[in-house]
């Protein structure tokens, strides 16, 4: 049998050699020549080493014992994640438009610069509002003089009352007027609401911009968080404070352990999840709003758990699982079948609530070669 699988894999090997086309070229012939000896060498080697493990199996199955590895069982700290994916955010994120309607006259700012709280990055046309202004300025200078005339006049007593209150009151209309204008005037000038960079551009000069209409996107890569849709399933265990862990597919080296700072206390009936956020710092700016993260959030923590590989736990017929261990009778190692109970499971390991205790040895290797009873040796 051995000598069969061998003669196989040499025959799959010189078919596969055979079939390479090495050209016309002498020198093409002699350099495939070489990596041909080369990978005879390695393959001799690799024949040798399955040889042998053969031979070992052979004498072993001939002893009458089954070579196995084997795991001792020790009680350890388990944690059941949920795994989630999630999307980055930030909190300063917006579409910037102006608050009146007007031809822009110059953008200040190009995509991709950063600017600071109250920076001026479009201003629109004010032709209208500033003749306004000059007009009421002058007015107001005269009205002011015949206010202070008025009121010394009055001072003295000299004068009747409603020359002074006409006065007054025209004097208080024109500030208020002027007032007015030069807010109309300043909300023709688009300023930076907080700290960021300049994402988009969307209108360019001699357009006409309208409150509404988004001329700029602003972006603050400072205040980050990542939030996610969890299955109202896990309702119950999930909330503020819990450890999650946050990684991410474009940055496989990066990892952030923060914990929930929002869960929501609303169940969406669209897909009946419940939404959390972690706040993530963005210290070197390197993430972005919208990029993809996968969270492992903590359902359950365990500090003294009997934890198994998944892949040994079978089920048998009836679907009771079960797990082999290891036992000795008469002076010699026996497989022996044990019946378990389960609890939570997170990658490749399983939590074994009951039928296992600490200090047992299970076996880990070998075990799809051995049978309830089977005899069995071990390094």
């Amino acid at each position: 049998m051995n000598k069969t699988i061998i003669f196989s894999i040499i025959t799959i090997i010189v078919f596969a050699v055979s079939c390479k086309n090495g050209g016309n070229n002498p020198e093409e012939i002699k350099k495939q020549i070489e990596a041909y000896e080369s990978e005879i060498v390695e393959i001799k080697s690799k024949i040798a080493d399955l040889q042998h493990q053969l031979d070992t199996m052979g004498a072993e199955v001939a002893d009458g014992a089954i070579l196995v590895g084997i795991e001792t069982v020790k009680p350890q700290h388990f944690v059941n994640y949920i795994d989630v994916v999630g999307n980055v955010e930030s909190d300063l994120q917006s579409l910037i438009s102006p608050e009146a309607n007007g031809q822009i006259e110059r953008v200040f700012v190009r995509e991709g610069d950063y600017v600071t709280t109250g920076q001026l990055l479009v201003s629109l046309k004010t032709d209208v509002t500033d003749k306004s202004i000059q007009e009421v300025e002058k007015s107001l200078e005269l009205a002011k003089t015949v206010y202070n005339k008025q009121k010394q006049l009055w001072d003295q007593k000299i004068g009747s009352e409603i020359q002074y209150l006409q006065a007054k009151n025209n004097y208080e209309s024109l500030q208020s007027r002027l007032a007015t204008l030069r807010a109309q005037l300043a909300m023709a000038q688009i300023k930076a609401p907080f700290d960021g960079y300049v994402e988009t551009i969307f209108q360019k000069e001699g357009e006409i911009a309208s409150p509404g209409r988004q001329v700029i996107q602003l972006v603050n890569l400072s205040s980050l968080k990542v939030t996610a849709d969890v299955s109202e399933a896990y309702v119950a265990n999930i909330k503020v404070g819990d450890s999650a862990i946050v990684t991410f597919t474009s940055y496989p080296k990066l990892y952030i352990k923060a914990p929930l700072n929002f869960v929501g206390s609303v169940i969406n009936p669209n897909n009946r999840t419940f939404r959390v956020q972690i706040d993530v710092p963005n210290e070197e700016k390197i993430l972005k709003p919208n990029l993809i993260t996968n969270i492992k959030l903590t359902e359950s923590s365990y500090d003294s758990a009997i934890v198994v590989p998944s892949i040994l736990i079978k089920n048998d017929a009836s679907g009771r699982k079960y797990i082999y261990v290891l036992t000795e009778s008469e002076s010699k190692y026996i497989a022996t079948k044990r019946y378990i109970t389960t609890g939570a499971s997170y990658g490749n390991k399983t939590m074994v609530i009951s039928g296992l205790n600490p200090e047992e040895q299970i076996i880990s290797q070998g075990y799809n070669l051995v049978k309830n009873g089977s005899q069995i040796r071990f390094k």
